[in-house]
Formats: structure tokens, C-alpha cells, sequence
């Protein structure tokens, strides 16, 4: 059984791709990445990383917990990576093979997997943590448009997380298009190499968006969340996955054509894996800023890290999804069933954290009608493992419940919905066949 084995049955675990058409590994890699998030943010507020944002320098309160946490912050971009693959990847092989896309229940999974989890933690911080903020209608409006990234002083507290849903749903409605506009150039291939590459055309022009916001924004003194919080800084990354989905498909319709360093990837897991590694040592020592800081305090250090995103997140992806021999360190690290809970309910995971903390560090009055503070006033108010410690706990089982009670029965009706429409299709279609074939 290859690492690339697909599981069978069962609601799909994310918004791209039914399961059966899934990656095993990759479902541990958003449990890896979900658990990874979560640590360098309990280390920003317990005080682990420090900080630049409440004026002046506060130092890190750990050297060594400083030096792995602050590293952690990188692994965000590997959900845009996987949500360039899942989502393009149906695109690529429509054209690659020259047959018709499936389109049935692409929008109804995207929304139902997306939008409902979000909408209950929004409105559980909204009640508990953010009433006092409330001035007008547009206030409640703005998380429920996911415009809530554009305002940068409107922010809730528990929502500061979110930056990603938002930006996930552009992305979403852009790579459709970009597929759209690619679709008859690429079509006029006349060999699947050829569609293949022709598919490629929005990559560069992804690439050149996402070097010239950082450009811009650093130079203009936007700062990180500029950057990262608007989709144009992760481009790049779903370029990347772009180009792993193009891949793949051309693997598949004609293996002979298959990139090589597709090819190199399947036959050494292990070396890509220590890539990835490799990257994320290098931005723990934070090469032209400083460590255990939780952000980047120069255009040099971040251009670094934007270099060091786009390997690391491509050699993880490719040590998982790139066809080939199985390797058992990725089996075990990344398809072990821990691991692969965490990854199931990883979206929750993401989602909770912060909401988590603050209910935690709060004061008693500070709910409904109090005033809660900003987490970054309260730093440093108790220990990094005991608030890890409750941080996860809280965050496993909120997103536990958050997934068998909403997640996965919203998306079980949203595939029996999907199933009755392509019925009523097929059933309307049928009368249509046969007076096609009666002989005049």
C-alpha cells in the first residue's frame, strides 16, 4: 500500500475532494499543520516568542522555546498549497485527458465545508467575547461577508485566526476562473505534455503577484498582516500546488511524459521529507530578523521566508502525494491514528484556538457585556505548557463536537443532495436519448 493510498467511504474532509479521491498522508499533514499553529500562538501569548507590537522590544521569555515555536508560524502556508492542488486539480485533468469536468457538488461541498464551522465560532466569540464592540449593523455584517480582513481595527476578539477563511474563499472563486481563461489554449495541445504545460500559464503571472505585493507592502510599511492577510501574499503557494496537481494528472494519463522530479519525489519520500525540515530549522533561526521573535523586522528576512515557504511547503506535498514505493517514516509519523483524528477535525482545530485562550484568560466580568482585552495585553500571564496544555485540550474538544455534530452531518447531506441532483439529471436526460436513437 502506497503512502498515496486512497481511503474509501466515508464524508470528505475537506472542501476540494470527496475522500475516495483523497491522500492519505495529506489528511496528517493538516493535523501536523493545524498542531503546529497552535503551539507558536500559545508561545506568542504565553509570552515564549516575543514581541515588537506593544512598543518597544519585549524579549522572548525562552531562548530555546523561542528558537522551535518561533519557526512554526511557517506551516500556515501549507493549507494554500493543498487548496491550490485539490481545487485545480480537476481542472487539469479535465483538459489534460480532453473530457468533460464533473461539476456536480463542486460549490455545495466548498461552502458546507468552509462556511458553517466558521459562522458558529463567530457567533459564540461574537456573544461571549465581542458585544462592547458592536456599533452598527456592519460590524455583525463584516465576518458574515468575510470582509473582516480589510479592516484591520475592527478585529474580534477569538477571530484572530480567521485571516485564512476569507482568503480561502477568494481563492476558491479565482482558480476557477484562471481555469476558464486558460482553458482553450491549453485545450489546443496536441499532446498531454503539451495541454499539461499550457495549464501552467497562470503560475508565473501567481508568482510575480505574490513578489511584487510583498515588495510593495514592506516598502509602503504595510507590515506582516499586509502581507499574509491579503490573498496576494500567498499566491505563490497555491501557484505551487497548481503545478502538483498539473503533475499529477499528466502522471496519471501519460506516466512517460511525468515530470522527473515528480518521479525523484515518489522514489525519495524521506529526502524531501528532510527538506522540508531543513527549512524549518532555517526559519527557526530567523536569518535577517531575529529569533524567537514572532514576527519579521526586515524586506531581507522576509524575503527569506518566502523562499523558505514555498520549498518547504512543496517538498512536504511532494513526499506524500508524488507516486511511488511507500516510505515508512511518512507512515508513521504522518498515518498514524492519532494523527489522523487530529487531521480529520483539523479544521476546528484551527478555527477554536483562540477562542480557547480567550475563555481561558479572561476575567470572569470581562464576558457578554464586559471588556475582554486583546490576548497580546495579557501575555506572559501564565505558563507556556499550561496553557498549551488547555489550549489543546479545550481546542480538541470543541473541534471534536464542532465536526460530528455540524461538520460531518452538513456534509453527508450536502453529498445526498448532490447525489439526487445528478439523479434528477440523468433521469431528465434519459426521454432526451432515447428519441435521439429512435431511426427516423
Amino acid at each position: 500500500m502506497s503512502v498515496t493510498a486512497t481511503r474509501q467511504g466515508g464524508p470528505p474532509a475537506a472542501a476540494e475532494k470527496p475522500a475516495k479521491q483523497r491522500y492519505l498522508a495529506v489528511d496528517g499533514l493538516r493535523g501536523v499543520c493545524a498542531l503546529a499553529l497552535l503551539f507558536t500562538h500559545v508561545a506568542m501569548i504565553a509570552g515564549v516568542l516575543g514581541t515588537k507590537e506593544l512598543g518597544g522590544t519585549i524579549a522572548s521569555t525562552s531562548a530555546v522555546g523561542g528558537f522551535f515555536t518561533g519557526g512554526l508560524q511557517i506551516f500556515a502556508g501549507v493549507f494554500f498549497v493543498l487548496t491550490g492542488m485539490f481545487v485545480y486539480q480537476g481542472f487539469a485533468k479535465s483538459v489534460i485527458n480532453g473530457t468533460p469536468r464533473k461539476r456536480e457538488g463542486t460549490v455545495i461541498r466548498r461552502v458546507l465545508r468552509l462556511l458553517p464551522a466558521y459562522y458558529v465560532m463567530y457567533f459564540v466569540v461574537l456573544i461571549a467575547l465581542n458585544l462592547q464592540q458592536i456599533d452598527s449593523v456592519w460590524d455583525v455584517f463584516r465576518p458574515l461577508a468575510l470582509l473582516h480582513i480589510y479592516d484591520w481595527d475592527g478585529w474580534s476578539n477569538g477571530m484572530e485566526i480567521t485571516w485564512t477563511v476569507p482568503d480561502m474563499a477568494q481563492f476558491y472563486l479565482l482558480l476557477p476562473l484562471l481555469a476558464w481563461a486558460t482553458f482553450k489554449f491549453a485545450s489546443r495541445g496536441k499532446t498531454a505534455r503539451a495541454r499539461a504545460y499550457r495549464m501552467m500559464l497562470p503560475v508565473p503571472l501567481l508568482f510575480a503577484a505574490g513578489i511584487a505585493w510583498l515588495l510593495y507592502s514592506q516598502m509602503n510599511g504595510l507590515g506582516t498582516r499586509a502581507l499574509f492577510w491579503y490573498p496576494m501574499g500567498l499566491m505563490p503557494e497555491v501557484a505551487i500546488g497548481m503545478v502538483i496537481a498539473i503533475w499529477l494528472e499528466l502522471q496519471k494519463a501519460s506516466p512517460n511524459e511525468a515530470p522527473k522530479l515528480l518521479t525523484f519525489a515518489g522514489r525519495h519520500r524521506v529526502l524531501f521529507l528532510g527538506i522540508a525540515l531543513t527549512c524549518l530549522l532555517i526559519n527557526c533561526a530567523r536569518p535577517g530578523s531575529e529569533i524567537g521573535m514572532d514576527d519579521y523586522y526586515s524586506l531581507t528576512a522576509l524575503g527569506i521566508f518566502y523562499g523558505l515557504l514555498a520549498i518547504l511547503s512543496a517538498s512536504l506535498l511532494l513526499s506524500m502525494v508524488a507516486p511511488g514505493p511507500e516510505s515508512r517514516v511518512i507512515r508513521a509519523v504522518f498515518t498514524n491514528r492519532v494523527i489522523l483524528f487530529v487531521g480529520k477535525i483539523s479544521y476546528g482545530v484551527y478555527l477554536w484556538q483562540f477562542a480557547v485562550m480567550h475563555f481561558y484568560l479572561q476575567k470572569p466580568n470581562a464576558y457578554f457585556n464586559g471588556e475582554p482585552m486583546p490576548l497580546m495585553l495579557i501575555r506572559a500571564g501564565t505558563g507556556f505548557w499550561e496553557l498549551q496544555l488547555v489550549t489543546l485540550v479545550g481546542t480538541i474538544i470543541l473541534s471534536t463536537i464542532s465536526y460530528y455534530v455540524l461538520e460531518r452531518p452538513l456534509m453527508n447531506w450536502g453529498e445526498r443532495v448532490i447525489k439526487r441532483r445528478a439523479a434528477r439529471k440523468a433521469a431528465a436526460a434519459l426521454p432526451r436519448q432515447r428519441e435521439e436513437s429512435v431511426p427516423v
